[in-house]
């Protein structure tokens, strides 16, 4: 393992804002974060809380350095158009800065919304084979299961030439399961794995997105590979931990896609997503186990949540993105950044 004594490079350390706090402190946080080394900020769309176009915009305009990516958006809520002239618009506040994050959501968060699950793969794939190139400019006609366009390309018409808006976004796709991993081996320049997730799966996909990879002659060194952490850190050990345990017993619960590729038992993610859904997060939290906070987070003192980062990185992440529950995210950002290990 190569830790920053060893290495002239400090570890790739990014940021991510998964619907909370509120916008405005997003932009401070963001703010600071640069401030301390980290070199991207991420900001999740995957509950119904925050768009990820608002802040993201917002934090461009309030940065200088950093990389701004979804983390992620679906390919269910807006489709292909909406979604490259929304990233084109983005690309206008913060040329080479921005990540185009896309994955499928949750069928639980996608459901109120009366928008079925249908064909997730397929309905990524689609999206990703009409978005660049309708970012680069070009008319795109597709007839899909998902996507159908005619003849559509995006114009600026305050342009005096009559040129499209163009850009080329690195694709990061937020892929879970065995068929999607092995998609994004084969087309994405990134992956943002989830977070509630352990090192073994991180270790078990890698071969996944790199068979992808080597199937479209590639290799895994042409995907940075990233990952959301749910990281708690606190000088009261337990008192990182139970954040930690809250935030899992939410995802558990919300997340089924995600929660069976956790290693848990099937009887605890039952359990607690049926507490959950009957009689609230608090309920819920009590019943998520002590072995579960170890899994699937770096939570308790600063020192701890550094070992369990570099165990992460160790199994095979580039690019290591903390998610701090709501309330820990200042302490996470002074604690965890590069600065701090520097110093």
């Amino acid at each position: 393992m190569i830790t920053l004594s060893e290495s002239d490079e400090p570890e790739r350390i990014g940021l991510l804002f998964t619907g909370a706090p509120a916008l405005p402190e997003m932009v401070r946080l963001a703010q600071r974060a640069e401030a301390r080394g980290f070199e991207s900020i991420w900001v999740a769309e995957t509950r119904m809380t925050r768009d990820a176009f608002t802040p993201a915009a917002a934090i461009a305009q309030a940065t200088e350095r950093v990389r701004i990516g979804t983390g992620i958006v679906n390919v269910y809520t807006r489709n292909p158009v909406v979604l490259a002239i929304s990233f084109l618009g983005l690309d206008e506040l913060a040329p080479g800065r921005i990540l185009l994050g896309l994955g499928t959501g949750s069928p639980r968060v996608l459901a109120p919304q009366g928008v079925p699950f249908h064909k997730p793969l397929t309905r990524l794939k689609e999206y990703c084979a009409v978005i660049p190139p309708l970012m680069r400019g070009d008319a795109v006609s597709y007839e899909g299961s998902a996507v159908t366009l005619i003849d559509a390309k995006i114009e600026d018409v305050l342009s005096t030439d009559g040129q499209a808006l163009r850009a080329e976004l690195p694709l990061f796709l937020a892929a879970t399961g065995p068929k999607a991993m092995k998609y994004a081996g084969s087309v994405a320049d990134g992956m943002l794995m989830n977070v509630c997730l352990s090192t073994s799966y991180v270790e078990d996909k890698l071969e996944l997105l790199e068979a992808g990879a080597r199937e479209a002659g590639r290799s895994l060194d042409d995907i940075e590979v990233a990952m959301g952490i749910l990281s708690c850190p606190n000088e009261d050990e337990q008192a990182g931990r139970e954040a930690a345990r809250r935030f899992i017993a939410l995802y558990l619960g919300t997340m089924p896609n995600i929660a069976k590729e956790t290693g848990l038992p099937e009887r605890t993610i039952h359990d607690v997503a049926n507490a959950l859904r009957d009689d609230g997060l608090d309920t819920a939290t009590r019943l998520v186990p002590e072995q579960a906070i170890d899994l699937l987070a770096a939570a308790g003192t600063p020192e701890q949540c550094r070992k369990r980062l570099d165990e992460y990185r160790a199994a095979g992440i580039d690019t290591v993105v903390l998610a701090p529950v709501e309330g820990t995210i200042e302490t996470a950002i002074e604690l965890l950044s590069p600065a701090a290990l520097a110093g």
